[in-house]
């Protein structure tokens, strides 16, 4: 799809019903045993929300719009942003070469890394091997869960790294772009992200470190034991401060986010030719391609550009669907790892012409 098509939608789509949106998402929440989650929809019909279980089991606190949940990977977009406004300011090159931002340490385990540029960060083509977020989170050498994304680089355990130039989606890309970041701008990447994304959209309910007394958070739950309990993985989540899953947000603010990189009316953080270029797909594999820190996905309602996450008992959707002009965000405190898409579902009961 060209970059006109992607930032110009056809509006073709009409609103959807709140009805239809409930009834959605109390079969999502069955089939994927869902604890609470939230479903929004925006389009030229305006925003509906429907919500749907409990934030915190044992309070039974209940889910509503103000509710914020750890999204995972959904949070590699902003990341994505933060570096290319940096790229916009001439302060980056997208052909700059990762290893001289690393010291010895960092760079020791990091097979590939001396080949590896900025794009090939972005784009996850880089060859660096998976580090940190599949393996586990306490260990002797680091029994802390949380971890500086220089920790996780040298400590972090490793999957094995895959070929350069070839899409091989990888955690430890945007671990080195938080990095990057944290090291041009001189600040906690918690910061930056609040200071070159978060304020100017007006995403006031979102950040990316948490207090984990804040009332209206969301906590995370493992699949079901055969005893049928759920255990809480909040605090992995909640640990984090790094590039590759920085945030905690509502799902109207996400939806702020969305509207941003794609609707012309709206406020901006990039200039409208960075934007299209974000959405390019530049690698793929298996039917998933990937532009900037963009997920670009076919599906029988067009192509849909944005990206998912799972993390620690949390479930995050968030894409934009340019021929229907329609945002749609998914969040769930609930992360079982199955083989069904959530989006298929959502597509086929509410992504009608």
């Amino acid at each position: 799809m060209s970059a006109l098509l992607i930032m110009a939608a056809t509006m073709a789509a009409g609103p959807v019903q709140a009805a239809d949106l409930a009834g959605t998402l109390s079969e999502l929440a069955a089939k994927f045993r869902f604890p609470g989650a939230v479903l929004l929809v925006s389009g030229p019909g305006g925003v509906e929300t429907a919500v749907t279980g409990h934030a915190n089991l044992a309070s039974r606190v209940p889910v509503t719009e103000a509710t914020r949940f750890h999204v995972a990977s959904v949070g590699k977009m902003l990341t994505a942003v933060a570096a290319l406004q940096l790229v916009e300011e001439g302060r980056l090159s997208l052909d700059a070469p990762v290893r001289p931002f690393l010291d010895e340490r960092e760079a020791a385990r990091l097979t590939h890394v001396d080949k590896a540029t900025v794009s090939d960060l972005l784009t996850h083509t880089s060859g660096l091997p998976d580090c940190l977020r599949n393996g586990l989170f306490s260990t002797p050498e680091h029994p802390n869960i949380r971890w500086t994304a220089s920790e996780a680089l040298r400590l972090g355990q490793c999957r094995p790294a895959t070929t350069p130039g070839a899409y091989a989606y990888s955690n430890t890309n945007y671990i080195l772009l938080g990095h990057l970041l944290e090291l041009s701008d001189k600040a906690e990447l918690a910061d930056i992200l609040a200071r070159r994304v978060l304020t100017p959209l007006g995403m006031a309910d979102s950040t990316a470190m948490v207090d984990p007394a804040d009332a209206l958070l969301a906590r995370g739950y493992r699949p079901a034991s055969e005893t049928g309990g759920r255990r809480d993985a909040s605090h992995l989540a909640w640990a984090t401060r790094l590039g590759d899953a920085p945030l905690t947000a509502t799902a109207r603010d996400l939806e702020r986010f969305m509207s941003s990189l794609f609707r012309p009316d709206r406020p901006r953080v990039l200039p409208p030719r960075m934007l299209a270029a974000m959405a390019i797909e530049r690698a793929s594999a298996d039917g998933e391609g990937y532009g900037w820190g963009l997920q670009v996905v076919p599906t029988d309602r067009g192509i849909r550009l944005g990206h998912s996450g799972r993390f620690a008992g949390f479930c995050a959707e968030a894409w934009y669907y340019p021929d229907q002009d329609r945002v749609v965000i998914l969040l769930a405190n609930g992360d079982e790892h199955t083989q069904d898409d959530p989006m298929d579902l959502i597509e086929e009961r509410i992504m009608t012409d």
